[in-house]
């Protein structure tokens, strides 16, 4: 059964004068949450074999600090079409660019990824559903388990959420 992670970027800071979004960089809060959920991740064993990332600074960012508690060869793919991407966007990102991967962690932006995580978050823990539909904060993680088919069958309505974390359940600071 595929398990796919939907990290959101981290807490990253306003963008300053004559800098464009996709520039934006992390700020401290953002640099210990990402690192938090890193360590989650490997604690338990939410460890992915392929990344898709948006390549914009903050999602790279994230990223770098999740890294180190990733395994070394996870195979990263920096995919354009993440930043600014629709929940549509994304599912159709996730069926070209997935294949092979059992395990698939997606790094990149609200609101796409809260829509996405929603749209497939239809099965498991009621309160953990309820918890991830009210709100998807800055370096928020989501584990869902997803029916066979591959993921080019990915389609919304058909995962099962194993897990929502946030920072700030792991003792961090609070995302927004």
């Amino acid at each position: 059964m595929p398990r796919l992670f939907l990290l959101r970027h981290a807490k990253s800071s306003p963008a300053g004068p004559g800098q464009k979004d996709f520039d934006r960089p992390l700020n401290g809060r953002g640099r210990v949450a990402a690192a938090a959920v890193g360590r989650f991740m490997a604690d338990s064993d939410f460890l992915p074999d392929r990344i898709l990332c948006s390549p914009a600074v903050r999602t790279r960012e994230t990223l770098d600090h999740v890294r180190p508690f990733l395994p070394e060869d996870t195979h990263v793919d920096y995919v354009r079409e993440l930043y600014e991407s629709s929940a549509e966007g994304m599912f159709r990102v996730i069926a070209d660019h997935a294949a092979g991967a059992d395990r698939l962690l997606v790094v990149g932006h609200n609101p796409s990824m809260h829509m996405l995580a929603r749209a497939l978050s239809h099965d498991g823990d009621r309160d953990l559903i309820d918890r991830l539909k009210a709100k998807y904060p800055t370096a928020a993680l989501a584990a869902i388990d997803l029916p066979g088919g591959g993921w080019s069958a990915i389609r919304p309505g058909g995962g099962r959420l194993v897990a929502h974390v946030t920072p700030e359940d792991l003792g961090g600071p609070a995302g927004d």
